[in-house]
């Protein structure tokens, strides 16, 4: 590894680090109200209203939390899928189809149940992304392993929309040639839209 490739490294880390921190910080009664306000802002997208088929996540106990916004996606008929970890760091996008039923997976994460319907990423309207970080360039800091970077390689710029807490929006992420970049990124507090189309 190159002298750059091993300051890159360690400047990611190093925001990983303390991100996190601040997310693990974050108590329910905080993380419930901000919630809310996530959700509105996320309704109010147009990417969204005109959505057909919508790739969310399952979040993490401190990670800006999308069961809301999924059950009412559900109840209104849109197509909602999920991130399928597999082998070698990739993933696929599995339907889900109820919030009542999940099988326990790595890290005590939600997995979706096997048997899932596979949704192909040229299906896929809108695409929400968890991250670690992001900046106001539409950078993302994730955990590390690429498993979005190689999935959205199959999604258009325009499809990609960042979600996180406010507090995760930093001046500037760290990135190489591999990080791709999203189109607009949504918080509790505001809607923030990338200029330019770059991936």
């Amino acid at each position: 590894m190159s002298k750059e490739a091993l300051f890159l490294a360690k400047e990611k880390s190093g925001l990983r680090r303390r991100m996190l921190a601040l997310r693990r910080a974050l108590s329910s009664d905080e993380s419930s109200y901000l919630i809310k306000s996530l959700f509105g802002n996320l309704v109010s997208l147009p990417e969204y209203q005109n959505a057909r088929s919508i790739m969310a996540y399952l979040a993490m106990p401190d990670e800006a939390n999308l069961d809301l916004f999924i059950q009412y996606s559900l109840e209104r008929g849109k197509i909602v899928c999920v991130p399928v970890c597999l082998d070698e760091g990739n993933m696929e996008a599995g339907r889900l189809v109820s919030m009542s039923c999940f099988e326990k997976g790595p890290f005590g994460l939600r997995n979706i149940p096997s048997g899932y319907e596979i949704i192909s990423p040229k299906e896929i309207d809108m695409v929400l992304l968890p991250a670690v970080a992001y900046d106001l360039d539409g950078n993302r800091l994730g955990m590390g392993k690429g498993y979005y970077d190689r999935f959205l390689e199959m999604i258009p710029f325009k499809k990609r929309i960042g979600v996180a807490w406010n507090f995760q929006i930093v001046p500037k992420v760290p990135t190489d040639v591999h990080d791709k970049k999203v189109c607009k990124i949504v918080t509790e507090e505001r809607i923030i839209t990338v200029k330019g189309m770059m991936s």
